[in-house]
């Protein structure tokens, strides 16, 4: 049974980023439970992928607040000494950290406060992200005996301390993950005895908000390759540069239009002018979910080269990707974390090696010389979408999993 009534705990909501969690959200609702979503920052409401989402946000201010003082006031009068272990908690969490360990007491009155709006309630409570917002969690966790669960994805799985995320599963009621190679990381992490808290389920894609392909490539026409994300080392869009500059030089003219923006911007346009394929690279910075899809169905593909930073950071399944193939791409993809998971070569694209230019651009050549063979890795990507991503049934097992994380019958 799913629990009537959950308590989301996120940084920030919306997040022009995090589109899958606007989907979960919207599921969920559509599953009819009930939700709260506490954004510890304050929302933008021009990322609102759901506009009605705005009257279920619950943002608090920092500290210059009544209802936040009084929240505090409240918690410390009724829990003295489980405050002081929260704080103590945090201190000895972060203290070789004292960015993070700024960010956490900066949101300790409001967590406090949050604190005090579930006590007494049935609420279930769960944490997006094992990092700043889970340390959250703990704190209300320490304060009120309030049971919380955890959703990881990806940097927050690789870049915080491993001891820290130890600590943290130990003390959840329950985790889920979207990859089965998060799956397996955090189950070794966790040992014995918390292993089996660890949980898999992917994020599902709202087909209603895709539409499907009706490009047809004919021998000849320009490869047309569509590219989304941050501007930053882990999506390896240096290799994505390269590549398309090895595949023209091969005498296939392939355009490419990179969507994100980010600090390797100036960088990654001085490697397509190096590359001479400066002309054939359209960087086109941050734009909307609409224009995005867009963007994907007038393309011939996706391109996910993914590859692991040189600081641990590393991609799950990047959500363009599983929104590509809904819309009937095939993808050109890396054997990162969980990408083999849905890129399969010959069925839904082409799997290559991280940090492998010359193996991209073998299968930019593989897919512009055959058009046929690459819509019917189309195809097959939507039809892999249809069976195993849909928001509807992943969302349902996610109820599921609340239900017994937080003991509802």
């Amino acid at each position: 049974m799913h629990p009537p009534s959950v308590a989301y705990l996120l940084s920030a909501y919306p997040d022009f980023h995090e589109t899958f969690v606007a989907r979960e959200v919207e599921a969920m609702r559509q599953l009819g439970i009930n939700l709260r979503i506490y954004s510890l920052k304050r929302p933008d409401p021009g990322a609102y992928l759901y506009p009605d989402h705005a009257r279920m946000v619950r943002y608090l201010p920092f500290l210059f607040d009544a209802q936040v003082l009084r929240g505090v006031a409240r918690s410390v009068v009724r829990h003295p000494l489980r405050v002081a272990r929260a704080i103590g908690w945090l201190a000895s969490t972060y203290w070789r950290r004292p960015l993070e360990l700024a960010k956490s007491i900066a949101i300790l009155p409001k967590t406090l406060a949050i604190a005090d709006e579930l006590e007494g309630t049935d609420i279930a409570l769960h944490a997006h992200w094992a990092t700043i917002p889970t340390s959250a969690a703990v704190v209300i966790q320490t304060v009120s005996g309030r049971p919380f669960s955890i959703t990881a994805h990806a940097w927050d799985i690789y870049l915080p301390s491993r001891a820290e995320l130890q600590d943290k599963i130990r003390r959840c009621s329950g985790l889920v993950t979207c990859t089965g190679y998060n799956v397996g990381f955090l189950r070794d992490l966790a040992g014995p005895g918390n292993d089996d808290k660890v949980h898999l389920n992917y994020h599902g894609i709202d087909l209603s908000k895709i539409t499907q392909t009706t490009r047809v490539r004919e021998s000849g026409q320009p490869l047309k390759v569509v590219a989304v994300g941050r501007l930053v080392e882990q999506k390896g869009f240096a290799d994505l540069v390269e590549s398309v500059g090895l595949a023209n030089k091969g005498g296939r003219r392939v355009e490419v239009t990179l969507i994100g923006d980010g600090p390797l911007e100036a960088e990654l346009k001085q490697l397509a002018a190096k590359h001479g394929v400066a002309d054939r690279i359209v960087f086109a910075g941050r734009v909307g979910h609409a224009q995005t899809i867009a963007t994907m169905c007038a393309a011939d593909l996706l391109m996910a080269p993914s590859v692991i930073a040189r600081n641990g950071d590393r991609d799950g399944i990047p959500n363009v990707v599983l929104e590509a193939m809904a819309c009937g791409l095939p993808i050109i993809g890396t054997s990162v974390s969980g990408i083999p998971e849905v890129v399969r070569t010959g069925a839904t694209g082409v799997l290559v090696p991280p940090g492998d230019a010359p193996a991209l651009a073998q299968a930019l050549a593989t897919l512009h010389d055959d058009p046929a063979h690459a819509r019917e890795c189309g195809r097959r990507s939507r039809q892999f979408i249809e069976e195993n991503f849909m928001a509807e049934k992943n969302v349902c097992d996610l109820a599921g999993h609340l239900g017994r994380f937080h003991n509802y019958r």
